[in-house]
């Protein structure tokens, strides 16, 4: 039976690198380097993809990554030099050579090994590969090409699409993540609207505010 040991989920940032060693996120041309011409799709996503372009940066304490679940048999292959873990309903489980996915998850976790910190925070995505799908909602299916972009040399979800999922968070680093976002406007008229079919009615108000994005276009 492989180990297993619970995500200590409430733990603060200091109790959670005590229990179970450091994060180091991979830098953005890190993970360029790590993943380009592999064959995957990849993007990074959540604050990093979020604040891309915006003027005000901050700490990152890891780096998220998605990649189409149709492609886990190749990113195996690619990171078998590196350890997974699996995110199994609050508890990491190594995701041994041998070992299949367990049913429901659609997180990993990557280090080198135990003596390296957590360098990747990966996501998989449902479907075939062939579409970008929104795990909360699947009938919204997009073109990879609408959901990312490339900055720099490197992949990221564009930010309408990260804050979408910061929404349901809404933390404070959430919140300021959004108040530095540099969107098209395509892309806030996107944002506002699917935030309003979800219900979040504050965060499509907070969106849709005209003396925040007057002064982002500065």
């Amino acid at each position: 039976m492989a180990p297993v040991v619970r995500t200590g989920a409430d733990f603060d940032e200091e109790s959670f690198q005590a229990w179970y060693g450091p994060v180091a996120g991979l830098e953005p041309q890190q993970v360029a380097d790590l993943f380009n011409g592999s064959g995957l799709r990849w993007a990074i996503v959540g604050g990093r993809a979020a604040r891309v372009g915006a003027r005000q940066a901050r700490h990152h304490e890891d780096t998220d990554v998605e990649v189409p679940a149709a492609q886990l048999d190749l990113l195996r292959r690619h990171l078998e030099s590196w350890h997974l873990w699996q995110v199994d309903d609050g508890a990491l489980r190594p995701l041994l050579p041998d070992d299949d996915l367990r049913p429901g998850v659609h997180q990993l976790w990557l280090r080198r090994d135990s003596g390296s910190p957590w360098a990747l925070d990966l996501l998989l995505v449902p479907g075939d590969g062939e579409e970008w799908v929104y795990r909360r909602d699947e009938s919204l299916r997009l073109p990879w090409s609408r959901v990312h972009h490339e900055v720099d040399g490197v992949t990221y979800a564009r930010p309408e699409i990260a804050l979408l999922f910061k929404a349901k968070n809404d933390r404070p680093k959430d919140r300021a993540d959004l108040a530095v976002a540099r969107l098209t406007e395509d892309g806030r008229t996107w944002l506002i609207e699917r935030l309003q079919a979800e219900g979040r009615h504050e965060w499509a108000e907070l969106a849709a505010t005209e003396t925040r994005w007057r002064d982002l276009r500065l």
